[in-house]
């Protein structure tokens, strides 16, 4: 058998590896997760056992610290490889060629991974796996897609027994579960529209796994993991199929009884679904506002959303006492602070439980990285590789009111909080960027997390305080 290791440095139950463990445990391999800020001595334990492939999952940001993870990995496994998935390498899989790194993973892992390992253990040649680009000797063999996995009932449950180790997940009341992969919709800054557009021909891009196999998932988490009290589901839009979604509910009000949390899309929700949503146990969702600015909302990020649909969706939770959260971004191409404003009077017309803003990063492989690039929000020296892995520190732009706007996103959630009047906000983001900006953030950021993830502001401050290398250097 072949024996893998995914190393990871956010201290949260990520579904990717989890997945893909169970997967490889299922074909015969060893597999495990490490949590590197809560490990620091972990490759001392892995020489007892030294791995055959190490493993990354990366998004745009944190493939910089696999990166500089990797280099003093090859140096202690000399004999293991080197692996990135995740969305980094599907979008940018030249990153194959920094030192150290020896395959990237594009797409959909679960076969990929099951098959490399089976190359590994029997020492045969593994170049021409589909979803995978090797480098031998310098050079890089680039393989195609291989067609999607339809049936996701097939696969196997994530293997979360292997977080035990680990406080941040142990203890962390709220699990996230997927009910499906793939989204109809092609906002600029997301993934989906270029991930669609490479998946082409290769099968069915929207499904859904059925509610009776996410139920008998969530039944077995809350059998095993007695801290579970909140299942979230990651999905970026809970609510693509209404008979999905009824049907789902009513299965999980009786055999699962616990509140959940979930994401949903404005222009989905209707008084029928939340109806079903709340009496299932729906607790708090949240929905990308984006802009209240209908130009930056419609053309710049590709989000068909009307204001109608927004404060109807508002307007609707209201009336069934669920609580929401809003996504928010700032710092948009082409964005004045008058234009930023609009976002702050939206989210106050729709009276908001839990405002949240963030700084648009123009991810590789996204429309809206192109866009930046086609419009000049950016020079001609700009790497998107290079982008932080945080999407709070700031600008990449160059904006005349970059500074006014970069602490309207400091100082947005206490704004809303606290109705501060517009006159005022004029007047506090003109202030000089400042540490009682940023410490009002992670404050306000904190309180987010421990409100969205139903845990003690302390827990949520000793998760951020393990990372600070995360927050402070990348």
């Amino acid at each position: 058998m072949a024996r893998v290791a995914f190393i990871q440095f956010m201290m949260i139950d990520n579904l990717g590896p989890m997945v893909l463990c169970a997967e490889l445990k299922k074909h015969g391999h060893e597999a495990e997760i490490v949590i590197v800020p809560e490990e620091h001595a972990y490759r001392r334990r892995l020489r007892d056992n030294p791995p055959d492939i190490l493993a990354f999952s990366c998004t745009t940001g944190t493939h910089l610290i696999a990166l500089e993870e990797i280099k003093e990995l090859k140096e202690a496994f000399p004999n293991a490889l080197m692996v990135m998935g995740g969305p980094h390498p599907t979008y940018f899989p030249e990153v194959v060629l920094e030192d150290g790194l020896d395959v990237i993973c594009r797409g959909e892992g679960e076969g990929a991974m099951v098959d490399l390992a089976d190359a590994v253990e029997a020492g045969s040649d593994f170049s021409g796996i589909e979803n995978l680009w090797v480098k031998l000797n310098g050079e890089v063999k680039k393989n195609p897609l291989r067609s999607l996995e339809e049936d996701l009932d097939s696969i196997a449950f994530p293997d979360r027994e292997l977080y035990n180790r680990y406080r941040s997940v142990r203890f962390f009341p709220s699990k996230l579960f997927i009910a499906g992969r793939g989204c109809p919709f092609d906002c600029s800054f997301c993934f989906n529209h270029s991930l669609k557009k490479l998946y082409a021909g290769k099968g069915r891009y929207i499904r859904h796994r059925s509610p009776e196999n996410v139920v008998e998932e969530i039944a077995k988490v809350k059998s095993d993991w007695k801290s579970l009290k909140t299942p979230y589901f990651a999905d970026d839009s809970f609510l693509l199929s209404r008979d999905w979604v009824i049907e789902f509910c009513e299965l999980f009000r009786k055999r699962i009884g616990l509140p959940f949390l979930c994401q949903i899309r404005a222009d989905l929700l209707s008084d029928e679904l939340a109806e079903v949503m709340k009496a299932g146990g729906c607790d708090f969702v949240s929905l990308g506002v984006e802009s209240g600015n209908d130009f930056l909302r419609h053309e710049v990020l590709g989000k068909t959303l009307t204001r109608q649909h927004i404060e109807n969706a508002a307007a609707i939770l209201k009336k069934h006492k669920i609580p929401f959260r809003t996504y928010n971004m700032l710092c948009l191409p082409g964005e004045t602070l008058d234009m930023a404003l609009e976002t702050v009077a939206l989210n106050a017309k729709i009276k908001v439980d839990c405002p949240w803003a963030s700084i648009v990063q123009p991810y590789p492989g996204t429309r809206l990285g192109e866009y930046v690039v086609e419009h000049g929000f950016v020079g001609p020296d700009f790497d998107p590789t290079k982008m932080s892995a945080l999407f709070f520190k700031g600008s990449v732009f160059d904006m005349p009111e970059k500074k006014e706007i970069e602490n309207l996103q400091k100082i947005f959630c206490i704004v809303l909080r606290w109705h501060i009047p517009t006159s005022l906000v004029k007047r506090l983001v003109k202030l000089p960027k400042n540490p009682l900006f940023e410490a009002i953030f992670r404050v306000m950021y904190l309180l987010n997390v421990a409100e969205a993830y139903r845990i003690p502001l302390w827990f949520a401050a000793w998760i951020f305080f393990r990372m600070r290398k995360l927050y402070t250097e990348h």
